[in-house]
């Protein structure tokens, strides 16, 4: 990346929903970037995956045993998640040194299930911090099942614009497993992303009253501050958007080589006809 110390390459979180598709993501960006000839960091930092089929530089699995914080700290799944989460957080320096020593462009870091264990947690501002806010950013997924209602997409419109606020970290909004839509709902879906008016319309056919005026408030001072706005359809088995995952990060952090770009934009470009 340019500017920055190779010893530190930039982090891209990605977030979202239990079944969002965060771990398909990674596998298939990490398998779309060796094509490219660029190498890309992949990171497992939920101790609850059950298995990942990216290859892992770091995996907190190697660190932390849900399995053995439940039976050490007699939790349940989610007590144990939660624990989990702050013991990584208390081994951060030594995360982020690994992760530093590591050769690579960029670091892609696949966060737990349950949005709310890496969103709500200080443990994971901590984390930001050690790793660098200033070369962090985070990829939102919505799942695109939700998504197909009005209320379901503007839930994740606002669950994507809470975790931006608390984390702190430009973010950019993915439509995930997008081969799952057919086109006439997708492109309703991303009609509504990038037209208000419309998303509007639709919410009030749905549900009207005090809880859609709510809702259309709250977008309307989204909008106002988002910093990508619109919704990019994505497809881990496809491959479409990938592009667009590199691009966001080079629009943050510095471009990859010229050659590079031109072999991703011929991707795209194949890909279309």
């Amino acid at each position: 990346m340019v500017g920055m110390d190779s010893s530190a390459p930039p982090v891209i979180f990605v977030v979202g929903t239990a079944g969002a598709g965060k771990s398909s993501l990674v596998t298939s960006f990490q398998r779309w970037s060796r094509f490219l000839e660029t190498e890309i960091i992949a990171v497992n930092l939920d101790p609850g995956a059950e298995r990942v089929h990216y290859d892992a530089e770091f995996d907190v699995r190697d660190v932390i045993s849900l399995t053995e914080v439940m039976t050490e700290y007699d939790l349940g799944p989610n007590g144990a998640q939660i624990l989990a989460a702050d013991l990584v957080a208390a081994q951060a320096l030594d995360v982020a040194d690994e992760l530093h020593s590591l050769a690579g462009e960029l670091i892609v870091v696949d966060t737990p299930g349950q949005v709310e264990l890496f969103a709500f947690r200080e443990a994971s501002s901590h984390l930001i911090e050690v790793l660098g806010r200033d070369q962090s950013a985070i990829i939102y997924l919505f799942d695109p099942m939700l998504s197909r209602s009005p209320s379901g997409f503007v839930s994740q419109m606002l669950l994507s614009s809470i975790v931006e606020f608390r984390l702190g970290l430009p973010t950019k909004n993915f439509l995930s497993k997008a081969d799952l839509l057919d086109q006439d709902e997708l492109d309703k879906i991303l009609e509504w992303s990038e037209r208000l008016e419309i998303l509007e319309m639709a919410l009030y056919d749905e549900a009207g009253g005090q809880r859609t005026e709510f809702a259309i408030n709250q977008l309307r001072m989204m909008q106002q501050f988002s910093q990508t706005p619109g919704l990019t359809p994505l497809s881990s088995e496809t491959e479409d958007g990938m592009a667009d995952v590199l691009t966001f990060a080079q629009a943050l952090f510095g471009g990859m080589s010229d050659a590079r770009d031109g072999f991703a934009s011929d991707i795209e470009h194949e890909k279309d006809q």
